[in-house]
């Protein structure tokens, strides 16, 4: 662990859950649950990965605390239409704002733009936030496994589906894993990246791949920045990848795109 980011992950979801209960106690959640209801209907995450070869889930991120800022300035409609263009077959929105600086504005721009299934991608710890995902335009949500108790994660499971949402349940170690099995996730995330340190090594992928039984949609996230990054994970047959941080910062995205995909 380093001394920058001293359990940066119980920081960030201490700050999450402060920010929900404020934000709760101004709208309810039933309140939020009935405007959600009325949205439109669901983009297919499941089918976008899915489809035939490897899926990029191509995310729009601000900034990150290892980082800082990523991309100065960046417009989420226009990136998001670039992506779309590029052979990016979802959408990933970081809609974090203390740590991440994204916003549920961030999404729902981005859901005016552009015709792909989208991630929420965010800590969610309530379902407050995963009827406000639907509400805002979001195909699914991610459930971090580290972040939250069994109990936690079978509960918030349960509401997004019952709110017509996907969910990508995002592990980092064996015992994660063995976790999100137990909850019967359908899509498992990889993250490459440990939430203590935010280092990241593609090894995560192909160790823990192997404990994960046929059937299950697997994604690897974090720590893809080349082609031959990618060759390597479909080795490990993934069916998708999560790329955010070399999109965003490359000076040329359907370029970056087209030497991810080999394209």
């Amino acid at each position: 662990m380093t001394e920058q980011t001293p359990d940066i992950l119980q920081r960030i979801l201490a700050e999450t859950r402060r920010t929900v209960a404020r934000r709760e106690a101004q709208l309810p959640l039933d309140e939020v649950r009935a405007h959600a209801v009325d949205t439109p209907e669901r983009h297919d995450f499941r089918g976008a990965l899915t489809a035939e070869g490897l899926s990029l889930i191509a995310e729009f991120k601000r900034a990150s605390p290892s980082k800082g800022t990523i991309r100065e300035g960046a417009e989420p409609a226009e990136i998001a239409q670039t992506y779309e263009v590029s052979g990016a077959r979802s959408m990933s929105v970081l809609t974090d704002e203390p740590f991440f600086r994204g916003s549920c504005d961030d999404l729902r721009h981005v859901r005016e733009a552009v015709d792909l299934p989208i991630l929420r991608k965010d800590f969610i710890v309530s379902p407050w936030q995963i009827w406000e995902a639907r509400l805002i335009g979001a195909d699914a949500v991610l459930l971090i496994v580290a972040a939250l108790n069994d109990d936690e994660l079978r509960f918030l499971l349960d509401e997004a589906v019952t709110a017509g949402l996907a969910v990508l349940v995002e592990t980092h170690t064996e015992r994660e894993v063995s976790r999100a099995l137990t909850v019967d996730a359908e899509i498992i995330g990889i993250n490459n990246r440990d939430l203590n340190t935010f280092k990241t090594d593609l090894e995560t992928t192909e160790r823990l791949r192997a404990t994960i039984p046929r059937g299950k949609i697997i994604v690897s996230e974090s720590g893809i920045h080349t082609g031959e990054d990618v060759h390597r994970l479909r080795r490990a047959d993934v069916d998708a990848v999560l790329v955010g941080e070399s999109l965003m910062a490359s000076d040329d995205i359907s370029g970056q795109i087209a030497a991810l995909l080999d394209t």
